[in-house]
């Protein structure tokens, strides 16, 4: 199935060429801009927080690469389960005979998201190896699991429209916080960085990931980013299996 949905997933994004050069270049204007902004501050600032100026380029690459695998797997998927929800065609969802997330996913993987991958991919390891650090499995597993907990935190977002609730406010709320993640998260007072990496994950999308490679992340902190999207997972679950009691499908209630 996987491979269907990638064969999907490129046949659709060759279809709409425009879309797909369109966010092509709408990422790497974003990605290049943001990079280019951080290493014109890191000539003229030598630290910050606790990373000296190759840390933090490859703190933001971290984000970057993070941000990038969400987009592919998920962006589109958690989009268009809120839009289904709203317009009743996830009832059709719901008839299919897979796993419910999984489907979403795999019905709505974003091709055009993958193409600049490989060039953040080249950045993160450019900064590595500015940054003295070797590439572990353990980061690798980090920035995996972070983006799964993105993906996951969206799902849990949008899941709220079953309930009859409106998610787009909480989704522009989540939006907002996300570019908190650019940030270095030493220079926040402790008891706000704490909050942003176990109440609301914010930093697990890019000082936890970042912090690991470095060898800077305490046991605390590396357990709850291994950790952090099966718990979030198993909360997704709870409240999509409460919100499909009160979901009103076009034909009545489930």
């Amino acid at each position: 199935m996987l491979i269907e949905s990638i064969r999907f997933s490129i046949k659709k994004a060759i279809q709409y060429r425009a879309n797909l050069v369109s966010w092509f270049f709408a990422d790497l204007s974003l990605y290049t801009a943001t990079f280019l902004g951080y290493y014109l501050l890191t000539q003229k600032i030598d630290v910050f927080g606790d990373y000296n100026r190759e840390e933090i380029l490859f703190y933001i690459t971290c984000f970057f690469l993070v941000n990038n695998l969400y987009a592919i797997f998920f962006a589109e998927a958690v989009s268009k389960f809120g839009q289904s929800v709203l317009t009743g065609y996830f009832d059709f969802d719901l008839l299919k005979p897979q796993p419910l997330i999984k489907y979403i996913v795999l019905k709505n993987l974003n091709f055009p998201a993958a193409l600049s991958t490989p060039l953040l991919i080249f950045l993160n390891i450019w900064c590595m190896k500015i940054c003295g650090i070797k590439l572990t499995i353990a980061y690798i597993i980090s920035i995996f699991s972070a983006s799964i907990l993105m993906g996951l935190l969206f799902f849990i977002v949008y899941s709220f429209t079953l309930f009859g609730l409106r998610s787009e406010a909480i989704s522009a709320i989540v939006l907002q916080l996300l570019t908190m993640a650019e940030k270095p998260d030493t220079v926040f007072p402790k008891i706000l960085r704490n909050l942003l990496i176990y109440a609301i994950p914010i930093f697990l999308f890019s000082a936890i990931p970042a912090r690991i490679a470095l060898g800077k992340s305490n046991v605390y902190e590396s357990i709850w980013g291994y950790s952090s999207p099966l718990l979030y997972y198993l909360v997704l679950k709870i409240i999509l299996y409460q919100g499909l009691k009160k979901y009103q499908s076009t034909g009545g209630e489930i």
